[in-house]
Order: C-alpha cells, then structure tokens, then sequence
C-alpha cells in the first residue's frame, strides 16, 4: 500500500495506523452510527454517493441514483388529504396567494408555459 498513490484519489484519506488495509467506506448518517460494506461492492463506491441502508444495523444494502433523496420522500403525500380551504378560517388572503402561486400554475400548466412562468 502507497500512501502517495492513493492520496491523489478524490476524497481519499489514508490512516497508517490503522489494521485495516485497502478501501474502505465511511457512512455519514443522522445519528452517528457507523456502518460496513454490505451487499454493494466497495470499489463501486465514491466520495458522495447515496446508499440504502438496513434501519437496524446500517448494513450498506444498495446505491441510489443520484436524482434520490430521502429527505424529499419524506415530505411525499402517501394519502390525499381529506381538508378542504373552507375548513381554514380567517386566511383568506393566504388561501389566495397559494392558490395563484402554486394551484392554478399545476392545474393550468399550458397556460403559465405561454406565458413562459414555470409550475413549481
């Protein structure tokens, strides 16, 4: 192992000191945790990539594209909501403002694209 071969690779850092030898993947997670190469080869693995871990012993299951992000599912509607703007009182102005911001721009999407204005 050359220390001076390996520290060109993007992300690289090298411990001499330490008993393993060759790759290996450091997992930075939510709460501190760490976590081993499972199922996915370390080799196909670089500074950045989003992986798929097991909840319970952080085992590296699978990479995801890089388009993925939890942090984005999260925040999915998994059901629609059974509210309507009638059951908010008192917001009418806001009610508007969302309406014309975000509603009519989705639901009317050729018109705001003539107009050149992109749907959120």
């Amino acid at each position: 192992m050359n220390p001076e071969d390996e520290a060109e690779e993007d992300g690289a850092n090298i411990d001499l000191d330490s008993p393993r030898k060759g790759k290996c993947v450091l997992l930075k997670t939510s709460t501190r945790q760490t976590s081993d190469v499972g199922l996915v080869d370390p080799d196909k693995l670089k500074p950045g990539d989003l992986v798929g871990v097991n909840k319970d012993s952080y085992l590296i299951m699978d990479t995801l594209p890089s388009e993925y992000d939890s942090r984005v599912k999260a925040m999915e509607v998994d059901e629609k909501p059974t509210e309507d703007y009638n059951d908010i009182g008192g917001l009418e102005k806001q009610i508007q403002e969302l309406v014309e911001a975000i509603v009519l721009p989705m639901t009317y999407k050729e018109r705001f694209q003539k107009l050149g204005v992109r749907p959120p």
